[in-house]
C-alpha cells in the first residue's frame, strides 16, 4: 500500500511507535491537523510488530531508540511484514551513526522533537516521495565523496536554472526548487558526513578542483578540434558522444 506525496491523507494509516505519551499526543494532534485520520499507537517496538501483523500501515513513525527491541531490528522486521510502508524515525537526541544505520536499513526519513505541524508535513511529503538519502550515498565506501557529488550536481542544476531564468520567465519558477534541493543536500551532508564538517568542506573543494580540471581538459580538446576544422583538415570528425556533448556545452 503506497501513497504518493501527501495526497489521499484520509486513506493513509499511520502507526506511532513511542513509549512517551507526550510525544504520542503531539504527533497525533499534528497529524490530525494535517488531515490524517487513521492513527494508531504502540508503546513498544514488539507491540508495534504485532500491530503490523494484524493490519497494514502506510506510514510508521517509530522511536529511533530501542525499547524491547533494537530499532534496527524493528525496521528490518517491519519492512519484511509491510514492504511498502514508509518508516520515519523519531530521534530526540540523535546519534548520527545510529540514524544513518536506520536509513540504510530502509527508513525513509527522520524527525527531531519538538514537532511543528509544517515540519511534520514537509517530512511526510519528502519521505513519501523518496528516501532522505540516495542508495549511492547510503552504500558509498567514501560517504563524503558521495555527498560532494550530490552537492555539486545540485549546484550545477541551480546555476543552469538561474541562467535560464534570465532569458525565459517560465524557468524562474524552477529556481526555488533547485535552491531547496541544494540546501537540503548541504544540510544532510553536514549532518551525516564522516569525520567533521571541515573534512567534508575539504572534500567539496577537492571535488570542485577535479571538475574544473575535467572541464579544462574537455575545452582544450574541443578548441584543438575546432582549430583543425577551421584549417580545413577533412579528417576531423566527432567520433564519440562525449565530444558531441562538449560542443553543445560550449555552444
Amino acid at each position: 500500500m503506497s501513497v504518493t506525496g501527501c495526497q489521499n491523507r484520509t486513506r493513509c494509516s499511520v502507526l506511532i511507535v513511542c513509549a512517551k505519551s507526550m510525544i504520542n499526543g503531539q504527533l497525533k494532534h499534528a497529524l490530525k491537523t494535517l488531515g490524517f485520520a487513521q492513527l494508531s499507537a504502540a508503546p513498544s517496538h514488539v507491540a508495534a510488530i504485532q500491530r503490523i501483523k494484524n493490519r497494514p500501515f502506510t506510514h510508521i513513525i517509530f522511536d529511533a531508540k530501542g525499547t524491547d527491541m533494537p530499532a534496527l531490528d524493528f525496521v528490518k522486521q517491519a519492512l519484511e511484514l509491510e514492504e511498502k510502508a514508509i518508516l520515519i524515525a523519531i530521534s530526540e537526541h540523535p546519534r548520527i551513526d545510529d540514524v544513518f544505520s536506520l536509513l540504510r536499513a530502509g527508513a525513509r526519513h527522520f524527525i527531531v522533537p519538538p514537532f511543528a505541524v509544517d515540519t511534520i508535513e514537509n517530512i511526510f511529503c519528502r519521505a513519501s516521495d523518496k528516501p532522505a538519502l540516495s542508495e549511492a550515498v547510503l552504500n558509498a565506501p567514501d560517504r563524503n565523496g558521495a555527498f560532494t557529488a550530490v552537492i555539486l550536481n545540485n549546484l550545477y542544476r541551480l546555476s543552469v536554472s538561474m541562467r535560464q531564468s534570465r532569458e525565459f520567465t517560465s524557468a524562474a519558477r524552477d529556481v526555488m526548487g533547485y535552491k531547496s534541493q541544494l540546501h537540503e543536500s548541504v544540510e544532510l551532508a553536514y549532518l551525516f558526513c564522516e569525520g567533521d564538517q571541515e573534512m567534508l568542506r575539504e572534500k567539496v573543494i577537492e571535488g570542485c578542483i577535479n571538475r574544473a580540471k575535467e572541464a579544462a581538459t574537455r575545452l582544450g580538446r574541443l578548441r584543438k578540434k575546432l582549430g583543425r576544422k577551421r584549417s580545413g583538415d577533412s579528417n576531423v570528425i566527432i567520433e564519440d558522444e562525449e565530444d558531441e556533448e562538449d560542443e553543445n556545452a560550449v555552444a
